[in-house]
């Protein structure tokens, strides 16, 4: 034997000595067929489980993914709905009080309001983007000379005439 080693360390011949390992007295059985089906099973029930557990982690990532595009972007209290709003915090091509001050739009001595250069661009051609519908008398609006109120937490807006036409419309 060579110094420095272990008694009872088997040499191998083809392997460096750091990699030489002492003897194993244990016997090792050979597997048997049946073994192998059931390891085999046990593999395949394994693959399936971690597949299902994958599948269900997607879909539930999907699911909040969306629900958080769901959710506003800007809160509200009760009291902050269904009350006039400057129009300068108002998209006014996607209808919705974004909180912040948008884009002014002038447009034939008015301004318009909106979010992104998508909305700049519809507010400067599309006469229907700078028209709403009174939901009180059910006359056009332009938006620009609106009386604004937020009508729900999600944000939306609606154009009134006049604040008489709004508070007419809150009585009924």
């Amino acid at each position: 034997m060579e110094s420095g080693l272990c008694a009872g360390v088997v040499l191998h011949p083809t392997l460096p000595p750091l990699f030489h390992q002492a003897p194993n007295r244990k016997v090792m059985k050979k597997k048997s067929n049946k073994d192998n089906s059931k390891t085999s099973t046990r593999n395949l029930v394994y693959a399936y489980l971690t597949i299902a557990a994958l599948l269900v982690t997607a879909t539930a990532l999907v699911y909040w993914i969306n629900y958080q595009q769901l959710k506003p972007s800007v809160s509200y209290i009760q009291d902050e709905i269904e009350r006039p709003v400057e129009p300068s915090l108002v998209c006014m091509v996607n209808d919705a009080y974004m909180g912040v001050a948008q884009i002014p739009v002038p447009v034939n001595d008015k301004t318009y309001y909106g979010c992104c250069e998508m909305c700049v661009d519809k507010l400067n051609n599309i006469e229907s983007a700078r028209i709403a519908i009174d939901p009180f008398s059910g006359n056009p609006v332009d938006k620009s000379e609106a009386f604004i109120v937020v009508t729900n937490q999600q944000g939306a807006v609606a154009y009134f005439e006049s604040e008489a036409n709004y508070n007419a419309f809150k009585k009924n």
